[in-house]
């Protein structure tokens, strides 16, 4: 393949030229998801993605200025640098657009971090053209924003991908108002991210194109774990969990006890508590006199070798006021080590420190040997030296390990390493993960294992009382956790979404709640669900999407008559691992909360939802017995066919109401006035409605 910019052959994988940098189209039809595995595009669907313009600075200064080829040359390198920059954190190269970069984090795969990998981009963005040489230094102006985009895949190639949606625009608005340097972001990002962000408040500012204020901030840093694990007030306290908090305080008073640790594994989904959980024993192995480091994994950084060995390394060193390769030095060059380990131990510990501030790491790297097998035991050698004075000089600890599961392979032999030596040394370790394969040391005879579920009803209640500083009924309770599944993240986010938009109100203390669940899922709600269903494959996904449009509950037979084949059992099983559906009888399923369902139905593209929705009522008409009139007609409705779909109500109001049920008749007459395209129909519609519900209001129930 020959680069369209200046006729230098590149590889046939390559996205940049390396003669002149430029980008090069993309030729693969699938893309990588974040095993590395290959996963083909999607045809199109509705989801939540945070895009993000980066504009070089004094771009026309510069061709005023200087030679045009310099200008060129370095132009072309601060965009390779950029793109590099989008790969490295999971995003996709959307287009070059003559010194800029438009980039998209969460399509074609979503995860639940794109808003940080965003802000991460623009902050690496930043550095990398501080940092390219010949010149004056570059600058950029970055924006970056979230929310909801139509998704296409045009021929299936990356570079004819299609994304609609007002984050784009707001993205490239918020690009043009930034100061030179400066990485603005409006509050859905920020609200995505989590607190993983550090910003400053720019307050509100009107952009063009937009019908009211956008809440925008700047993006200073990445934050500490302390700074955004661990809920803070108005959560209170821990909720539910006792058990599991006991397996946990157990583990820390038998070190405390015997002289020597074990492990404590802990799984579950996104959201469910496991970090609040391991957080919750920190003041009690302080106050037991062990010492605590918490380290966690993200899920950009599997691919950086060593990654968490470094975190740790580092973490360790922040108690002493030092870095981690002087501090790696002070615990292994004792005296009696003797000079050909240390030679290998200097070079090791340039490996896991390069980041350290101490002088000749790059010296002592050259000291590791060449064959891999051999760095691997050079390097074990160090991990056990280095535990074993760690704890003859600092006495028992608990090292936490949060996000196990986004660990970097390099690290895995370190961590086995650390969770074997808990056997005869002090040391407790807590490690917290998802759901998925588990490390090889999981099943050892010192390890206990917690899965955590979702909370119980009274339990979500009383998480939603604590978010809401309200109290909150047994039915409003019992419907929240219907919705949830007891998830705390998701109960707290549910909570917090209907203060917002009206749902639920405060008053006298106690909360009400309007009824229905209209509003949209929240933006943190929709990231973690739409990565947990993008994981999927395409099969399963395709099934989800599917059972969404017949509703919470849906049978074998019905999913299989609008898939238009039997259902493949590979992808019902696979919905079913993931915890995503459980079976409810025989040959019926639902989704294991509505958010999961409302998640499904809110990917799938307006057009295909509507298609979905007719298929559906018309297989409904054609059961025998025929399935309620009610069910048909809110199909029809749901596919745009007003002209089924009206009559139809207005039989299911009729048939209502001779049953005694006024309010769903009334529901049923309001339907009919919103559909219906004859404005006098729907004023007869609406007339009706009130006549039925102010005879029901009254006791006095009015005949058919």
């Amino acid at each position: 393949m020959l680069c369209e910019s200046c006729g230098a052959t590149v590889g046939p994988t390559a996205r940049f030229c390396e003669q002149c940098g430029s980008p090069l189209p993309a030729s693969a039809t699938t893309v990588p998801n974040e095993g590395g595995s290959p996963r083909p595009l999607a045809d199109g669907d509705r989801r939540i993605v945070t895009a993000l313009f980066a504009d070089i600075v004094d771009y026309v200064r510069m061709v005023a200025e200087f030679d045009p080829e310099l200008v060129q040359a370095r132009i072309s390198a601060a965009l390779a640098a950029m793109g590099e920059q989008v790969e490295r954190l999971g995003g996709t190269r959307e287009k070059f657009i003559g010194d800029a970069i438009f980039a998209v984090f969460g399509w074609p795969v979503a995860r639940d971090d794109d808003a940080v990998r965003a802000a991460l981009c623009g902050l690496s963005i930043r550095a990398a053209l501080g940092e390219i040489a010949d010149g004056e230094a570059l600058e950029v102006r970055i924006g970056i924003a979230t929310g909801e985009v139509a998704a296409s895949s045009a021929g299936g190639s990356l570079d004819e991908n299609r994304l609609t949606g007002p984050a784009i625009v707001t993205a490239a608005r918020l690009q043009s108002l930034a100061r030179s340097g400066e990485i603005l972001v409006d509050e859905a990002t920020v609200q995505a991210a989590r607190e993983r962000i550090g910003v400053s408040d720019r307050g509100e500012v009107v952009l063009r194109g937009h019908a009211g204020a956008v809440h925008v901030y700047a993006v200073e840093r990445e934050t500490s774990f302390e700074t955004w694990a661990l809920p803070r007030p108005p959560a209170g306290p821990l909720v539910g969990r006792a058990d599991e908090l006991a397996t946990v305080i157990g583990a820390i008073d038998d070190c405390r006890a015997t002289g020597h640790g074990s492990a404590v594994l802990v799984e579950g989904e996104a959201g469910i508590g496991k970090s609040r959980l391991l957080g919750e024993a920190e003041a009690v192995a302080r106050q037991a006199g062990l010492k605590w480091s918490w380290t966690e994994n993200v899920s950009y950084g599997g691919g950086e070798p060593y990654r968490f060995a470094r975190v740790l390394a580092q973490a360790l060193a922040d108690e002493h006021g030092t870095d981690s390769g002087t501090f790696a030095r002070r615990m292994l060059f004792t005296v009696d080590l003797d000079p050909a380990r240390a030679q290998r131990f200097g070079g090791a510990i340039a490996a896991i420190a390069r980041e350290a501030q101490f002088t000749g790491w790059e010296a002592e790297a050259r000291n590791m040997p060449d064959d891999p097998a051999e760095v691997a035991t050079a390097l074990g050698e160090v991990a056990e030296r280095y535990v074993e004075r760690l704890i003859d000089t600092s006495g028992a600890r608990v090292i936490v390990i949060d996000d196990l599961h986004w660990i970097d392979r390099s690290s895995d032999a370190m961590v086995e390493l650390l969770v074997e030596r808990t056997r005869t040394l002090p040391l407790v370790i807590f490690a917290a993960m998802r759901p998925g394969r588990p490390p090889r040391w999981a099943d050892r005879d010192h390890v206990r294992r917690i899965r955590l579920e979702g909370l119980l009803e009274a339990e979500s209640g009383q998480l939603a009382t604590n978010i809401a500083r309200a109290a909150l009924d047994a039915d409003d309770a019992r419907f929240i956790h219907e919705r949830t599944g007891g998830n705390p993240l998701f109960v707290s986010e549910t909570v917090r979404a209907f203060l917002a938009d009206g749902t639920m109100a405060v008053r006298n203390g106690r909360m009400t709640l309007s009824g229905g669940a209209g509003h949209e899922l929240p933006v943190t709600l929709r990231a973690v669900l739409g990565a947990r269903i993008d994981a999927l494959s395409p099969d399963a996904r395709e099934l989800l999407g599917i059972a969404s449009v017949i509703g919470i509950r849906f049978r074998t037979d019905m999913a299989a008559g609008l898939v238009g084949r039997p259902l493949d059992a590979a992808a019902l099983q696979e919905l079913v691992d993931g915890a995503l559906i459980r079976r409810a009888e025989s040959d019926r399923w639902r989704f294991t909360h509505p958010l999961i369902r409302d998640a499904a139905y809110s990917g799938l593209l307006a057009s295909r939802r509507r298609d979905l929705h007719g298929r559906y009522a018309a297989l409904l008409e054609a059961l025998q017995p025929p399935a309620p009139i009610a069910w048909i007609a809110r199909h029809w409705a749901a596919a745009g066919d007003r002209d089924r779909a009206v009559p139809m109500l207005e039989q299911a109001a009729v048939t209502s109401l001779a049953m005694g049920a006024a309010s769903e008749a009334a529901a049923f007459w309001r339907e009919a006035a919103e559909l219906s395209d004859d404005p006098v129909a729907a004023d007869g519609y609406r007339l009706r409605a009130a006549e039925v519900a102010a005879a029901s209001a009254s006791a006095r129930v009015p005949t058919a």
